[in-house]
């Protein structure tokens, strides 16, 4: 009877240990794991995931918390109020140079034109803008584009005036004549094209591979959250899958959500390309011939060169295809998903 109460006791005590923690186990159903992103095209599927409910679906609660500007998920993603976060290369070498600790799991895209410098309609060429008023917002990215274009077009950077306009901004600052020209990303840069009547003066697509969105989230979480993010990831194939099989309705519920015409949203999906699972892990392949070691190289050199990094980030440790690896692929089946 003694050793009855006593191994009872004993597991009393272990299921009260073990209570708090399963309570508190991010992710589950009173702790949503939240990811921030930003405007940018690239980053929708996660829009349209969390319209879907297929991250229900996939059995993992998940917020996709929308930003006005990298700026704002940078710090956001610093102070812990986001998990996860979608950023170019640069946003996070700049949060890794700051002591951020974070893992990559995921290559979103590839931007083939969806950034661009855009001037007013009185502004054809990059030359043109010596004297001139460009403006942009102060993140790693905008001042990347706007380097390749001033260098590739033989402006001195002293010959410009910058300005800084948080992307919140931008319509209303291109079409008021605030500036003569503006760094900016799709949705705002089809808008100032087709009703604006803007010029294209360049673009991603004129320095391929070297603007790369990625999916990061915290090492911490990375560390304890694996099965998680393994759902995630799924998921973001699933709404991948179904903005290609059923894109009028996906373009109708994303542009719902962001206040845009369907018609804006596909004409964004033109200047990226959003690499599929198979392509996503032979970018994570150190031997493959289109790596993102290799490529993200060009990324760091620049930012070093700029004073923008104070040293190497060693990105090895960085990028992570190990639950990539174990993602198993979406069923294309057109009738999966309603």
């Amino acid at each position: 009877m003694k050793n009855t109460g006593n191994i009872f006791f004993i597991l009393i005590c272990l299921y009260l240990l073990m209570f708090p923690l399963s309570c508190s186990k991010i992710g589950q159903e009173s702790d949503p794991i939240k990811i921030g992103v930003n405007e940018w095209t690239g980053y929708d599927p996660l829009i349209l995931a969390d319209q879907m409910a297929l991250f229900e679906k996939n059995n993992v609660n998940v917020d996709i918390i929308r930003c006005g500007s990298a700026k704002e998920e940078m710090e956001a993603i610093k102070n812990g109020q986001f998990q996860g976060a979608g950023f170019t290369l640069d946003e996070v070498f700049s949060l890794i140079g700051s002591g951020f600790k974070g893992k990559i799991v995921l290559i979103v895209d590839y931007s083939m034109g969806g950034d661009m410098v855009i001037g007013q309609h009185y502004i054809k060429t990059i030359a043109e803008l010596k004297g001139k008023t460009i403006g942009y917002e102060g993140t790693v990215v905008g001042e990347f584009l706007l380097d390749r274009a001033l260098h590739e077009n033989q402006v001195r950077r002293s010959s410009v005036e910058l300005i800084d306009v948080n992307a919140d901004n931008w319509l209303s600052a291109f079409k008021g004549k605030k500036v003569d020209a503006l760094v900016c990303f799709n949705p705002v840069a089809t808008v100032l094209l087709d009703e604006e009547k803007g010029n294209l003066l360049f673009s991603s697509a004129d320095i391929p591979f070297e603007i790369i969105d990625v999916l990061i989230f915290s090492e911490p979480f990375y560390n304890h959250n694996k099965l998680a993010i393994r759902k995630i990831i799924k998921t973001w194939f699933d709404a991948l899958h179904y903005i290609d099989t059923h894109l009028d309705n996906a373009a109708r519920l994303i542009a719902s959500v962001k206040k845009i015409k369907p018609d804006d949203y596909k004409k964004g999906l033109k200047y990226l390309v959003a690499p599929d699972l198979i392509t996503n892990r032979s970018i994570f392949n150190s031997e493959s011939d289109k790596n993102i070691f290799k490529y993200s190289q060009v990324v760091i050199n620049f930012m070093i060169s700029k004073g923008l990094l104070s040293k190497r980030i060693n990105t090895t440790n960085l990028f992570q295809s190990e639950i990539l690896s174990l993602v198993k692929p979406v069923n294309h089946n057109k009738g999966d998903t309603k």
